[in-house]
């Protein structure tokens, strides 16, 4: 069972963690169906960059996120589409063109932007409370920063005009 230095809304971790968790798995889906969608110039190797990103985020986040709410007695949603209800980051519009790289790397980073808001949260809340969450959360925002900035890297000069 958790353990806690000072008071803390123990459901409100949770319902954080659901939360990533969710956040994970829509982002996994979505880096994959850009790896097997994206058609053009480069889109080889940025289709690697996207299903080695998908595979860290459910083979490490989301492992991390369900290490964690077992320790709370919470098993992850067994429904899929539950997913999509409890997410924080719905993914942003992906575009309909395949050959629209920047778009669908723009689209990335947009996600990304928002799972470091989400894991700046968790880190906020459970800081000094909750270490086991916060180291959860900081070490996952390490790695969310770091994909931000490899996708940024990926984009063309035009492309990053659309962040």
């Amino acid at each position: 069972m958790a353990e806690f230095i000072e008071p803390v809304d123990k459901q409100k971790i949770i319902n954080m963690l659901l939360s990533a968790y969710a956040d994970e798995w829509i982002a996994a889906y979505y880096y994959t169906l850009t790896a097997y969608a994206i058609k053009g110039p480069l889109s080889e190797e940025v289709a690697e960059h996207f299903l080695e990103e998908a595979k860290e985020e459910l083979e490490k986040h989301a492992r991390l996120i369900a290490d964690r709410l077992q320790d709370f007695d919470i098993d992850p949603p067994r429904d899929f589409t539950k997913l999509w209800e409890i997410s924080g980051c719905k993914y942003p519009p992906i575009p309909n063109d395949p050959y629209d790289i920047d778009g669908w790397i723009a689209a990335a980073v947009k996600a990304e932007e928002c799972a470091i808001r989400a894991y700046k949260e968790l880190y906020q809340y459970t800081h000094g409370r909750d270490p086991v969450t916060e180291e959860l959360a900081e070490e996952i925002l390490r790695d969310e920063v770091k994909h931000r900035t490899d996708l940024i890297n990926l984009l063309t000069k035009e492309g990053a005009k659309r962040l």
